[in-house]
């Protein structure tokens, strides 16, 4: 008896039917993608004047490719998910950034235990970029110091190296596509 007074409400007439809840997709409007400057970029970031030159440590394997123009190091490893899932990623960057004229070498440097452990990875993943290893893991906590980082920086981090072979900004953490912006502007020297 009481839902159908209910139905009638005040007024003596049905009420209307209740609308239907906002679906989860209109409840909140999409924010506009924020592009991320190259301050907020970098967790290091050095002038040419002021930039420490780079020094690699002792690798595995062949020896970092030379180029004429800017440098990427990316340092990972194979446990590292964040480290593979930008793999990818990060080789279209640097044809993109060719295609918009910038000259860059992408580098990745692993910090596995051993060279076994990304050999047995690479199995898994043959289409996975050419990588140096870290030949001494002792020399990573005073390698990362030598670019600005504390000792127990997490991976991945990444240290864009100009034509001088000067350290100019060293990233900690993933980077995603709202970064590509600051990325190109720290290789073309912004």
């Amino acid at each position: 008896m009481i839902a159908l007074l209910s139905l009638f409400a005040c007024s003596g007439e049905p009420a209307a039917p209740a609308a239907p809840p906002p679906s989860r997709f209109d409840a909140v409007p999409a924010a506009p993608v924020k592009q991320t400057s190259v301050e907020d970029f970098c967790e290091v970031r050095a002038s040419a004047e002021a930039a420490k030159t780079f020094a690699l440590p002792t690798i595995d394997g062949a020896p970092m490719a030379a180029g004429n123009g800017w440098t990427w190091v990316n340092m990972w490893a194979t446990w590292c998910e964040p480290c593979v899932e930008e793999m990818p990623m990060l080789v279209q960057w640097q044809a993109r950034l060719a295609k918009a004229g910038v000259d860059v070498t992408l580098q990745f440097l692993s910090v596995d235990n051993t060279a076994a452990d990304v050999t047995k990875w690479r199995g898994s993943h043959p289409t996975a970029p050419p990588s140096m290893r870290l030949a001494d893991l002792t020399q990573l906590g005073g390698w990362l110091t030598s670019v600005g980082l504390d000792a127990s920086a997490v991976i991945p981090v990444h240290l864009f190296i100009d034509p001088e072979q000067r350290v100019r900004c060293v990233r900690m953490g993933s980077v995603s596509e709202p970064e590509y912006a600051a990325v190109e502007k720290v290789l073309k020297g912004g």
